[in-house]
């Protein structure tokens, strides 16, 4: 094998992998189709992030059960490195991933980087709350923007914390901007990483097109047992989430369910009937995702509706639920939601998504609901509002009904 004990490895971020059914896999890379044995899996976990050859080894001796399965086992981590599967972290230099979805790819962190107003927003709340001498926990730190941003605010030190392969880039940012001192990369979810010292801040950018999705309110409370001191704050440290009550066009609800006039337009095109995709549309619960800056002509029905007021360093519950009553100041059909948060990123510094209060160059996007049972109101009709959140990681629901 061309690698001493020393070498640090850690396998490529993404990974396209057939497990067959005697445990051998076929890992699709740039060059073809690489198999391997059946300790694949194992070594792949072992070097999820960067780690010693002869570390990774002990750690996999257990497996082995005598002196061919060792070959097989060390064979096969030679076998990965060649094909490029595991690389030397000290001798390559980083790079972003193709795909236009992953995080460690360009575009996700150039739309970020672009949208001045929320990125302004969150760096002027972290030098609010950032004091001197203050440990900080940056989770999901990307490209480290905050972690620096935290760093010169006076941080003592920060623990930048990041699971995809735009790690090695974010450690290269902290060395290029002269911190690499005082800002440690630890690769690896914050639910499975520990830190060396309870941190006093912690920032997280978490908070997305479903406010509750991507498990924010499980990953702020394991934090907030395991990483941070009791008297720990956070940016952003509050999450105000609201619904806004509005017609969804339908040249918009087209572009995203079946709808009558569209159903009747693919029969005179395809000599089909798809009545019955109309039908189960109207059964069901669906949303779509839609950037803010097209809904601010949409006719709205009122003032955005309060659905949950979240402060992060007190939530205690996984499970929310709150209704609202709103009255109608419009004459139409409500027939959506438009849900969109505002977060508080510091004691004098909120950002909010709403359609009317974002800039044109905003990367977010908005959940829209579509109400299975569209009101028709007058201006004066009451209405309420149930918004709840019960299962981890899954989209939070809501639901309107007259009163």
């Amino acid at each position: 094998m061309d690698l001493s004990p020393d070498t640090i490895l850690q396998r490529i971020p993404d990974l396209k992998i057939k497990i067959d059914s005697d445990n051998r896999l076929a890992i699709t890379t740039a060059d073809g189709v690489l198999e391997c044995g059946p300790h694949g899996l194992a070594i792949l976990d072992a070097f999820y992030e960067p780690q010693p050859v002869a570390g990774a080894l002990g750690k996999l001796r257990a497996r082995v059960v005598g002196a061919q399965d060792w070959i097989d086992l060390t064979s096969t981590i030679a076998q990965l490195y060649q094909a490029g599967v595991l690389y030397d972290v000290q001798q390559s230099r980083s790079v972003l991933n193709a795909s236009d979805s992953s995080y460690d790819a360009a575009e996700i962190h150039v739309r970020m980087l672009d949208d001045r107003v929320r990125t302004s927003a969150f760096l002027k709340g972290i030098r609010e709350v950032v004091r001197p001498s203050d440990v900080v926990v940056d989770i999901g730190t990307g490209t480290g923007v905050f972690a620096i941003a935290a760093a010169q605010a006076g941080a003592r030190h920060v623990y930048a914390v990041e699971a995809s392969g735009i790690a090695n880039l974010a450690r290269a940012a902290f060395e290029a901007n002269g911190l690499a001192d005082r800002i440690t990369l630890i690769q690896g979810w914050s639910s499975q990483i520990s830190l060396p010292e309870r941190a006093d801040v912690l920032i997280s950018e978490m908070v997305g097109t479903d406010p509750m999705g991507d498990y924010v309110l499980e990953v702020m409370l394991d934090a907030r047992k395991r990483l941070l001191k009791p008297d720990a704050r956070m940016v952003p440290g509050r999450v105000k989430v609201f619904g806004l009550p509005v017609a969804i066009p339908r040249a918009e609800l087209a572009r995203h369910t079946f709808i009558d006039e569209a159903a009747q337009n693919w029969r005179s095109w395809y000599g089909i009937d798809f009545s019955p995709f109309v039908e189960a549309a109207e059964r069901s619960e669906q949303f779509f995702s839609i950037k803010p800056q097209l809904a601010r002509e949409w006719q709205t029905f009122g003032e955005p509706v309060l659905l949950d007021d979240i402060d992060l360093m007190a939530i205690k519950q996984l499970q929310l639920e709150r209704t609202s009553t709103a009255t109608a100041t419009a004459t139409g059909e409500l027939n959506g939601l438009l849900v969109y948060f505002e977060t508080e990123f510091g004691p004098l510094t909120r950002f909010s998504v709403h359609p009317a209060e974002v800039g044109d160059d905003s990367f977010r996007y908005n959940a829209v609901w579509i109400l299975q049972e569209p009101l028709s109101l007058r201006a004066g009709d009451r209405f309420a509002v149930t918004f709840r959140y019960r299962v981890p990681g899954v989209a939070s629901r809501v639901h309107v009904a007259r009163l």
